[in-house]
């Protein structure tokens, strides 16, 4: 608790003083700093404000010991950005001593105790004007109060530097919020986007891809492969971030919803609301300091770029990573994880995904650094399987599994070769299912050149090869022989070079960056792509390049030019004009070019 400052002006201002120098060390709390700042600068104002008068001999030291602790403390107050520095120039050219000389005194008076707190007399020449010493017709000088108004101002002046001065540094009194608050923090993110999608006219009609019935098909759920489009769209997050102890933290984030990968939300719907979904939700252990487990809906534990990870994709499931020092400037990392993909009631062959990685960090030199990562990954139960006999009826309806391999028309996109799953008797649309199995292993390698302070260079280099494609299994799977027309497009590689701005936060910060991509068609499962390369999926080649210039402090634009076709899988393709039935060859190979401009204006708080 602070000292009652108005009790004992005197004790209480040679403790002030010593408060003064705590709040110049920091270790007052916020409470208590602006209380001190209020009592010091009443205190001060209070005894400007008393007269002056001649003291004993014996009391002049303390009255200058209490001058100068005075102008020491209101020195402090500007110091510390509690007073105006301009305020306080006035307060201690009003505190500074002015000359005065003692009247003639009675006979009675000469005893110096009997005249202690009798006004000093002052030259006639000084004026009687507000704020300075006036003759009274005695003869006796007296030095006036501050005006009220005057001391009522000072205070008000003050209270408003304080206040503007606890907003600026966020004092809080800490007993005054529980202590579970002190670890929460929230963060966020919107971006508002302008897109134009052009579509080549020499691409084949969507109508074409969506009349398939048969095994091997492709990109069956087109529907615009023709008509460019432009349109606005937004991506809204939400994050609350808590530190629950010092081992176990977690998080919450909302975010606007579209795709698994992919939080734009196309606008136009007749001004009605958009919908907020669970992004991530996560708890995290880390016993240990190398070493942290982690489960919910998390962000992508693994190391890559987003060839086959979108930077918006989210994973459910368990993920456990741990490091170790190999060296000065060298550690190991290693990452495992188990991730659900479709859980079934009345089947054992859920859908998983499970994944191992071990990579290296490594300073080459103080301005270079490379990181390596080599990833196994392994999707259990993803590829289709053709039913050989029809829907069960009857009381069995619904109550064993059926088509349960199928790849869902809401996550697929293109590009992945497919099979029809329906049993050979049924003439109904098409039930889809995945033709490979998807075992794929990924390595990707990232150097960072910090060489041109500020500025940095990064290049990334990825690559992806799908292990488990095996045509023999698809034929078997399949149930025709039709399918032995696939080959084994299974790669994907990724080139980038970014330059910029280490740091992109503050105003002016910037970067550029250049990439190409080949991505076969059975490379990586479609539907886990990002979506701005050819509008998602696999099959294509192409290139993208653009940049960004931060307007102002977490706010910047960016512009990105993408440009992808599909890729020829060595089967001619042909069509009659007109008539998009009228084809033969590999729709694979079918003609199919997208060029995509962004501008986007993202804010981060």
């Amino acid at each position: 608790m602070l000292p009652n400052l108005e009790r004992r002006p005197r004790l209480s201002l040679l403790s002030a003083a010593m408060a003064a120098g705590l709040l110049g060390a920091g270790s007052a709390h916020a409470d208590e700093r602006t209380e001190l700042a209020k009592q010091l600068t009443a205190l001060a104002a209070k005894l400007m404000a008393e007269p002056v008068a001649a003291p004993p001999s014996n009391e002049r030291a303390e009255l200058e010991q209490l001058r100068a602790t005075t102008t020491a403390l209101i020195q402090a107050l500007a110091d510390q950005g509690l007073l105006n520095r301009e305020r306080a120039e006035a307060m201690l050219r009003q505190a500074a001593p002015k000359p005065v000389a003692v009247a003639q005194a009675p006979a009675a008076a000469a005893d110096p105790a009997s005249a202690w707190g009798r006004p000093l007399a002052a030259p006639a020449a000084v004026g009687a004007a507000a704020g300075v010493a006036s003759t009274t017709a005695s003869g006796t000088v007296r030095v006036p109060y501050i005006p009220e108004t005057l001391k009522a101002q000072i205070r008000e002046d003050i209270k408003l530097d304080v206040l503007a001065t606890a907003r600026a540094e966020n004092w809080a009194d800490a007993r005054k919020f529980p202590n579970w608050l002190r670890g929460i923090s929230i963060d966020g993110d919107v971006r508002v986007r302008a897109q134009g999608d052009i579509f080549d006219h020499g691409n084949l009609p969507a109508e074409a891809y969506r009349n398939q019935v048969s095994s091997p098909a492709w990109a069956p759920d087109l529907t615009n492969t023709e008509h460019s489009r432009q349109r606005l769209s937004l991506r809204a997050r939400l994050g609350v971030n808590a530190k629950v102890s010092e081992d176990v933290s977690g998080a919450l984030r909302l975010s606007t919803s579209s795709r698994a990968v992919s939080a734009t939300q196309t606008l136009g719907n007749s001004f009605d609301r958009y919908t907020f979904a669970l992004d991530r939700a996560w708890l995290r252990w880390e016993p240990r300091h190398d070493l942290r487990i982690e489960g919910g809906r998390m962000a992508n534990p693994f190391y890559g770029s987003d060839l086959i990870w979108p930077d918006d994709l989210s994973l459910d499931g368990v993920a456990v990573r741990a490091e170790r020092n190999l060296a000065s400037g060298l550690y190991a990392f290693a990452t495992f994880g188990a991730f659900p993909l479709q859980e079934f009631e009345l089947s054992k062959s859920d859908k998983w995904l499970y994944g191992a990685q071990v990579g290296a960090d490594w300073a080459v030199m103080d301005k270079t650094q490379l990181r390596v990562g080599l990833a196994v990954y392994d999707f259990q139960n993803v590829q289709g399987l053709r039913e050989t006999g029809p829907a069960p009826t009857g009381p069995r309806a619904g109550t064993v599994a059926y088509q349960s391999s199928q790849y869902p028309a809401g996550l697929r996109l293109k590009g992945n070769t497919l099979i029809n799953l329906n049993d050979p008797t049924n003439t109904g649309a098409p039930v889809w299912g995945l033709a490979s199995k998807f075992r794929p292993i990924n390595v990707t390698a990232g150097l960072t050149l910090n060489h041109f302070d500020p500025l940095q260079v990064g290049l990334v280099l990825d690559y992806v090869h799908n292990s488990g494609f095996d045509q023999a299994d698809i034929r078997k799977r399949a149930g025709t022989s039709a399918v032995d027309m696939l080959s084994d497009k299974v790669n994907g590689y990724q080139a980038r070079v970014l330059f910029g701005s280490r740091h992109l936060a503050e105003k002016g910060d910037w970067n550029a960056f250049a990439a190409y991509r080949l991505f076969e068609r059975d490379a990586w499962i479609d539907g886990l792509t990002d979506t701005t390369w050819h509008g998602g999926g696999t099959n294509y080649k192409g290139w993208s390049i653009g940049g960004s210039y931060y307007l102002d402090r977490n706010t910047s634009i960016g512009l990105r030019w993408t440009s992808t076709r599909n890729l020829d899988d060595g089967y001619r393709f042909l069509a009659v004009p007109g008539d998009p039935r009228s084809i033969s060859g590999n729709l694979s190979s079918a003609p199919l070019k997208v060029e995509v401009i962004q501008i986007d204006v993202n804010a981060k708080f």
